[in-house]
């Protein structure tokens, strides 16, 4: 059997040919094939942005159902149901009384793993962002928020809140339970 078959253009190498000539393309963990950019993802509520934390899973949800829950705080939004597990979402656009950005599209974005994991409520899509400054002197925070931001970081000009959201809702539902 000849080894080329004929193609749009030309003859072509048959596959098997083609596979025996393939080269094996470099291994990430290589030094110069290694990614020097750090990328963190960042999103807003209201005229706020903030960053995903490191190492802190993030899934989002465009237009999911979300179940409210009665005789709850409003900033508690209801329950989302991701793989069978209730996950609540929570909506800081109420807690800070600001309200959602002009043209944004409501999201929910699931930060944690397991039975850790909350919602919240975002306007628009994450951004990934590049190139993160850290900032040494910040505006102070909404005052809902002053104990709750870690730090914060510029990124193309724009300010970007490192929030604990996991210190901020379990605060939160311990107040609503008393």
């Amino acid at each position: 059997m000849d080894e080329t078959t004929a193609g749009p253009r030309g003859r072509w190498p048959a596959p098997s040919a083609a596979l025996a000539r393939s080269v094996r393309p470099a291994a990430l963990t290589q030094a110069r094939e290694q990614r020097n950019t750090t990328v963190r993802f960042g999103y807003r509520i209201g005229g706020l942005g903030f960053l995903v934390g490191p190492g802190v899973l993030s899934e989002l949800l465009p237009n999911p159902a979300t179940y409210p829950i009665p005789n709850v705080p409003a900033a508690l939004r209801g329950f989302v149901n991701r793989q069978g597990a209730l996950v609540p979402v929570w909506d800081l656009h109420v807690m800070l009384e600001m309200a959602p950005l002009a043209n944004s599209r409501e999201t929910i974005l699931v930060l944690g793993r397991g039975d850790a994991r909350i919602g919240m409520v975002i306007d628009g899509l994450p951004q990934a962002l590049k190139g993160l400054e850290a900032v040494t002197r910040m505006p102070a925070p909404p005052e809902q928020l002053r104990e709750y931001v870690r730090g914060a970081a510029l990124a193309a000009g724009t300010l970007w809140l490192e929030l604990d959201h996991a210190a901020l809702v379990r605060a939160q539902t311990e107040r609503a339970l008393v």
